[in-house]
């Protein structure tokens, strides 16, 4: 599998992901992983700077917004992805996806 660059943000302002998870960094940075349904690829994206729990919209550091789909779930590619970035000192310290449910998702 090959890793490479994405489109910019001015062609995909805003995408789609299935089957994700969001991992956090030793830094703090949290990470959305998960598969594209518009580019039918894993993808790792850059730091979530804001997140709409009800919407289930995430603005990231690239200023692409992220709609999630569905419950956090692997996939494949996208770990794939990450193992990459784990290659080159970026790793995760924990899943924290289930913060990113609505409340009403989530058993207690």
């Amino acid at each position: 599998m090959s890793v490479y660059s994405v489109a910019p943000v001015s062609e995909h302002p805003q995408l789609t992901l299935e089957r994700w998870r969001v991992y956090e960094t030793a830094n703090g940075e949290r990470h959305f992983v998960g598969y594209c349904v518009e580019t039918h690829e894993g993808r790792v994206t850059t730091s979530i700077l804001s997140f709409d729990i009800c919407a289930q919209i995430g603005m990231t550091a690239s200023g692409r917004r992220y709609q999630l789909s569905g419950w956090p779930c692997f996939d494949g590619d996208a770990e794939l992805v990450w193992s990459h970035l784990a290659s080159q000192g970026v790793s995760k310290t924990k899943d924290v996806s289930l913060e990113y449910l609505p409340r009403e998702h989530v058993k207690a």
